[in-house]
This record gives C-alpha cells, structure tokens and sequence, in this order.
C-alpha cells in the first residue's frame, strides 16, 4: 500500500513465533504459541516456573526441536526447509548458520574455563564467524568496554565475580552483531548484590536499539525497559501488551494473583 507515492506497507518481523508446540512426552511445554517481534523491540517474558518460558526462547535458539507450528528470521523458516513440497528437518550446519544470526545469554555464564574473558570472545568470532584475529581481538575489547570489564580481558573466568562472568556472556553474545538477542534468565543464578550490574548492561543494550527477548523474573526492569511484556501459564500466552501498562494494570486474574505473589514493583 502506499499514499502520495510513499510505501506504508509493514516490514517483516525480525522474529515470528506462529502457533508453536513443544512436547515432552505427554507434558505439554508450549500450546499454541504465538509471538511477533519488531526490529528494536524489547520483549520480556514473565510467568511462574514451569510456564514454558525458557523452552520458548530454547526452540526459538533451536536448541531444542518443535512438534507443531513455525519460527521465522527475518522471514526465513529456521530449522525446516521445503523440499518437493514438504517440510523437512535442516542439516546440522544449515541450522547452525541460521544460529549464528541469534545472540543467546543462558542462566549460567557458559564460559570456557581453560580461555581468557578476551579469548572467549575472539574464538567464536574466529571460529564461528570467520572474523580474523586482529579483527577479532579489536571487537572483544570493544564490547568488553561496552559491558564495563575491558580491564578484565585477559583474566581467567574464575578470578572474576558471578555478575562479571555474566557480562563477559553478554559481551560474546553481541560481539558478532547478532538480529536478536535471548535472554534465558540472566540473573537468576546470580547473588542480589550482582544482579544490578548485569541489568545495567541489558538496559543499555535496549537503549541502543538492540532486538531483545528477555525471560526474567524481574518486574521492574520488565517494566521500566522493556516496550512489550509477554505473561506465559501452563505453556501458553496468557496476556501481553506494553510492559508498563500492564504490569501496572494486568487485565487477566492470572497475571494478577501472579504479580501479587512476586512483589511485583
């Protein structure tokens, strides 16, 4: 469509989620999902454990396959391909191409022990993403002054704090520019007094303009950083709308008794 010669057609979603279905043997993990992201959009993701929302973010990653229904990049059908008219599971090396579009920060840091915070960085730019070394070196100092620990480059994990493993997570996860980010509770494995630094570093991130999925637990910064706010029960999407409104006043009994349990704001 356009009016006066200008184009108003709607741009692709970086990320839809269409009617997806996770099984675990006869639980049901995901129900019918469905999700569209925008370009720039930070979308957190709350609900009470065993909502389904990890295996969300998890199939979108295809760390884990799904039993019905679609996931699209940027348009693109991650995971299947359509060959002589059905859909058929990709090659390894397919899937892993289309991964490296993706930047994902687990609960637990996931660092190499045996690397320095600089090499954790430069060995998947190199190796996943055929980066040079010069070039490589250049990008890791440069996000790791971006999350606050550029003077950590050349420490090993261990000397560093849980919030810093972190960080040093979230770095790797940007380095390669990735379309989106997913975040599977990245705070939850550390101690309170950590946690603040790790938000700080998603805050910027999202002020920036990066594509964000965040799993969290934490309501505040759900509601002060995030543009959209997905609310998941029993492997399906029970309420969503923008974050700050419907933190403040959710529409659904569920979300309510939910927010009541969690202390909310």
């Amino acid at each position: 469509m356009s009016v006066n010669g200008v184009s108003h057609e709607k741009q692709e979603p970086v990320l839809r989620v269409a009617r997806v279905r996770k099984n675990y043997g006869s639980f049901t993990a995901l129900d019918g999902v469905s999700l569209d992201v925008e370009s720039g959009e930070v979308v957190a993701v709350i609900g009470p454990s065993g909502s389904g929302k990890s295996t969300l973010v998890r199939c979108i990653d295809q760390l884990v396959g799904i039993d019905g229904g679609a996931i699209y990049l940027d348009g693109e059908l991650l995971g299947y391909e359509r060959r002589r008219g059905t859909l058929r599971p990709m090659k390894n090396a397919r899937i892993a191409a289309q991964r490296r579009r993706m930047g994902m920060v687990f609960q637990n840091f996931n660092l190499f022990p045996h690397l320095t915070v600089r090499e954790n960085i430069t060995e998947v730019l190199r190796r996943s993403h055929g980066v040079s070394k010069p070039d490589a070196d250049r990008r890791a100092l440069e996000v790791l002054d971006r999350v606050g620990i550029g003077e950590k480059a050349d420490h090993y994990p261990r000397r560093l704090s849980g919030g810093q493993q972190q960080r040093v997570a979230i770095a790797r996860a940007v380095a390669p520019s990735p379309r989106i980010m997913l975040f599977d509770e990245p705070t939850s494995s550390l101690d309170p007094a950590l946690v603040s630094e790790v938000l700080t570093v998603m805050q910027d991130l999202a002020e920036a303009g990066h594509t964000m999925v965040v799993v969290t637990h934490e309501i505040r910064f759900a509601h002060d950083v995030a543009d959209r706010c997905v609310f998941m029960r029993q492997g399906r999407i029970v309420e969503e709308g923008p974050a700050k409104r419907m933190l403040t006043g959710p529409a659904t009994d569920e979300l309510r008794d939910f927010l009541s349990h969690v202390g909310s704001l």
